[in-house]
């Protein structure tokens, strides 16, 4: 079972435990009535009045972050299987909305391949940030990746990363 705290407002999250359907309507059912609305990077869908998920954005990915609109505070709540952990995350030069796979918090350095310097220079999450500085390594406010949040990953250049992490 997935179960992540929402606060009321805008949440960026990932998810990493899927049921049989990745449908909007099935991975935010839990949520009934008090979602508004969902945002990827280049997709978004709408909760209308009349219950119907209208955008583009038709099922859940995985390897992607979102940014959910919830009108009051709530627990999105997903029974399923976890998904595979050691994908491979195909980043484009600039920013990348994406997940971390893994259940629990590790640290930047730690979740990130070991010979991966500074090819990714920034990672935004919600309210955190930190910088890659040659030389020194991640500076800012975010230290850790944790399971169940999204992520804006920067890059100069096109790469492929596997995350490290922990499930136990």
């Amino acid at each position: 079972t997935f179960a992540l705290q929402l606060h009321s407002g805008a949440n960026l999250i990932s998810i990493n435990v899927l049921s049989e359907s990745s449908s909007i309507e099935s991975v935010l059912e839990s949520l009934g009535n008090n979602v508004s609305g969902v945002i990827g990077e280049g997709l978004s869908a709408s909760f209308t009045d009349g219950g119907l998920w209208v955008g583009s954005l038709i099922n859940v990915d995985v390897q992607d972050g979102y940014w959910i609109k919830v009108d009051d505070e709530d627990i999105l709540l997903i029974n399923g299987m976890p998904t595979i952990r050691n994908n491979e995350y195909e980043l484009n030069l600039g920013a990348n909305l994406i997940s971390y796979p893994f259940r629990y918090a590790s640290s930047i350095g730690y979740s990130l391949p070991e010979d991966i310097g500074c090819q990714i220079n920034g990672i935004i999450g919600e309210g955190v940030a930190a910088s890659c500085i040659d030389g020194i390594g991640w500076i800012g406010s975010l230290s850790n990746l944790e399971g169940g949040y999204g992520y804006w990953f920067k890059t100069d250049n096109s790469l492929n990363i596997t995350f490290n992490g922990c499930d136990n």
